[in-house]
């Protein structure tokens, strides 16, 4: 019959448990959290540079997300397990049980946030789209959504100041269904278009200028094209650089102008050949500017461009529930903390009764 050493069993078991707890211990630290944090931190200086646009969706990013969040659930159940210890002996006072009410309700917040935060890097979505009046958009090619919705920009306007500056841009849009339903809705700054999951928020804008190309008797199709590009002629080497819209130009304000009052359109251009500056001029919209012999160019005119962000963010309602857990356990900690010093404070200050 074999004979088992139970001491030793229970040496081994003993030194496992051990081993089980260090690890414990170490991952739901201050210091590994500190550590995650760092790494996060450094991750998003160096992604920020190398890939702007998509750092915080590579593998790394992730990865650090979850470490983090998994360190932070061990830190809030093991102060969790610390506040039923408590509660369970009865051997603090009033204050220090809301202190450490404050400091749990505080983890929760925190792990909710993340998890918020998490849940939008993963099935969130954030997309650019620029519409000029009359087109149309998928909206379900640019976000995940069960019918085909398609947005048409019906009117772009902006609404001026007295001084010219704009207060407000407004994007008319129709939203077409699948089902053959139509919403018009107005999407303007700070007031985004709310549907079926996702917002879709008034960016910015942009002029496009219409210009036409003529070399002798051969006139190019008219095309639209973005400040800061380059107009090009066959059988010359000048070329024609769109570089900006006013709509109400001022020749001694120079290119520093905001006015956004219809008053006095121009259209900024310059003349270049083999990239040497030759000449800038203000062209009159519908006017035909000679570029080269026989080469002229026509500027027939502008039309805005709206420039809409569509966002969905899963995550929100559980990120503003752990933001507000946050905010309340800061406050109930400090509150206690600040009552429990007085008190200590009060107590140390009192006259010792003589004798």
């Amino acid at each position: 019959m074999e004979v088992v050493d139970v001491s030793a069993v229970e040496r081994a078991r003993g030194r496992n448990m051990s081993r089980a707890r260090q690890f414990y211990r170490a991952i739901s630290s201050v210091d590994a959290g500190l550590i995650l944090l760092f790494l996060i931190g450094l991750d998003t200086a160096v992604g920020s540079i190398a890939f702007p646009s998509g750092f915080s969706h590579t593998v790394v990013f992730r990865l650090l997300l979850l470490l983090l969040l998994f360190n932070l659930v061990l830190c809030t159940f093991s102060r969790l397990s610390r506040f039923r210890s408590l509660a369970l002996h009865g051997t603090a006072d009033t204050k220090c049980v809301i202190r450490h009410t404050g400091i749990l309700v505080l983890h929760l917040g925190v792990v909710l946030t993340l998890i918020g935060a998490i849940v939008n890097n993963f099935y969130g979505y954030s997309s650019q789209i620029s519409i000029l009046k009359g087109q149309t958009v998928d909206l379900s090619e640019k976000m995940k959504l069960d019918n085909p919705v398609f947005m048409t920009l019906d009117a772009f306007e902006i609404a001026v100041n007295e001084d010219g500056s704009p207060s407000q841009f407004y994007s008319h849009v129709t939203l077409h269904e699948a089902k053959g339903q139509e919403m018009k809705r107005v999407i303007s700054v700070n007031h985004p278009l709310v549907f079926g999951g996702m917002k879709v928020y008034q960016e910015g804008f942009e002029y496009l200028v219409r210009v036409e190309a003529i070399t002798g008797s051969v006139h190019q199709p008219a095309r639209l094209l973005h400040q800061g590009d380059y107009l090009r002629f066959p059988g010359t080497e000048r070329v024609v650089k769109i570089f900006r819209y006013f709509s109400d130009f001022d020749p001694e304000g120079g290119m520093r102008q905001t006015s956004m009052k219809t008053g006095n359109p121009r259209i900024v251009y310059s003349v270049y050949e083999n990239d040497r500056l030759i000449g800038v001029g203000a062209a009159k919209l519908g006017s035909k500017i000679m570029v080269d012999d026989d080469v002229f160019v026509v500027f027939h005119g502008v039309e805005p461009m709206t420039i809409l962000r569509v966002k969905s963010d899963p995550g929100l309602r559980v990120t503003l529930v752990g933001g507000m857990l946050l905010v309340s356990g800061v406050i109930a900690a400090i509150s206690a903390e600040s009552a429990i010093r007085r008190r200590i404070f009060q107590q140390r200050s009192r006259p010792e009764e003589g004798f």
